[in-house]
């Protein structure tokens, strides 16, 4: 059970210091030192007081506003995958009476783009942030969050955070495309990359079970366009193809209808199998076999997440979504 929460008087007594003093350091506004505003935020962490300063006693404009930080990887095409991850944020944090604000991020973000994000933590603006792993960026934005002691669940494999996370495993989801080909008998695969997805290419390697060489690698991309110039690209250079694990369930729509225009017959010739099995994968024609990430569930579950640690939790133990590999008519 958590400890009884501290008011912004009881805290600022402890520190020896005035309510104003407290709200400053948090707020960045009106003088306080830098020394003073980092050893009140440090004290706030080990006194458990941080979620009072968020949710009720600094009085941001929308104590009840949540930002996800997320990373946008083409802005002229539909991200499926995140969209899903959204629909489970947004209908968990409902329930709590929150509000979620959106944020893409770009991957390299400019700097002007970077300093708002910034400065919507720092203001105090939101009660709690979510941040998906992905943007070059989006670890600074951890840090800021941290650092001023602002609510915060990340999504992903993130560098040195070890708590109040949602991790999937990329590597064993591939794996089971790859050994699924191996089995099928199929000889000559190719792999369509997408962005920071090292982890995917070495568990296909691992489920082929033959040497990364041997396998014909085309990107990074995400989107349709993407699978159709690919499919293009195998046609020309690499015709002997014979299976196909595509990044994204988009990619893979698009390589399928490239494939069909040059009358490649899905899966007899090629056997094609996607990664994240959004809604759309399952309603496609013919519909695709995917890596399950369960999207809807990684985003519910940090919602989750997010509400224990404004709620005056510390050190949530990370939450691990199993995938597995769906078979449908396209491999």
């Amino acid at each position: 059970m958590a400890s009884k929460k501290l008011t912004i008087k009881e805290f600022a007594e402890l520190l020896g210091v005035s309510t104003a003093t407290v709200s400053r350091a948090f707020s960045s506004k009106g003088r306080i030192s830098e020394k003073t505003r980092r050893h009140i935020i440090a004290k706030a962490g080990e006194l458990n007081y941080c979620a009072n300063i968020h949710a009720r006693s600094l009085s941001s404009p929308d104590s009840s506003l949540i930002a996800l930080y997320y990373p946008e990887l083409n802005s002229e095409e539909p991200d499926y995958f995140v969209a899903e991850i959204m629909m489970g944020i947004n209908s968990t944090l409902a329930k709590h009476g929150k509000n979620l604000q959106v944020n893409p991020l770009p991957l390299a973000a400019p700097e002007a783009i970077l300093k708002l994000c910034k400065e919507q933590i720092l203001s105090g603006a939101v009660a709690g942030v979510i941040i998906m792993y992905g943007s070059k960026n989006s670890q600074e934005l951890y840090k800021c969050a941290r650092d001023r002691a602002v609510p915060c669940v990340v999504i992903g494999r993130m560098e040195g955070v070890k708590y109040n996370n949602v991790i999937y495993d990329m590597r064993h989801g591939a794996f089971l495309a790859g050994r699924y080909f191996k089995n099928t008998g199929r000889k000559h695969p190719a792999y369509l990359r997408g962005h920071l997805d090292r982890n995917k290419q070495k568990g296909f390697q691992m489920g082929l079970e033959m040497p990364a060489a041997q396998i014909v690698k085309i990107g990074p991309g995400f989107g349709f366009r993407d699978g159709y110039h690919a499919m293009e690209l195998i046609a020309e250079k690499h015709s002997e193809t014979d299976c196909v694990l595509c990044a994204t369930d988009s990619m893979a729509m698009g390589f399928i209808k490239a494939a069909l225009d040059r009358k490649v017959r899905i899966p007899r010739d090629i056997a094609v199998i996607s990664y994240d099995d959004t809604c759309a994968a399952r309603y496609y024609a013919p519909a695709l076999s995917s890596v399950r990430l369960k999207p809807f569930e990684i985003g519910r579950s940090a919602a989750m997440i997010l509400e224990r640690v404004m709620n005056g939790e510390k050190n949530i133990q990370a939450e691990i979504i199993e995938c597995d590999l769906v078979v449908r008519e396209s491999s």
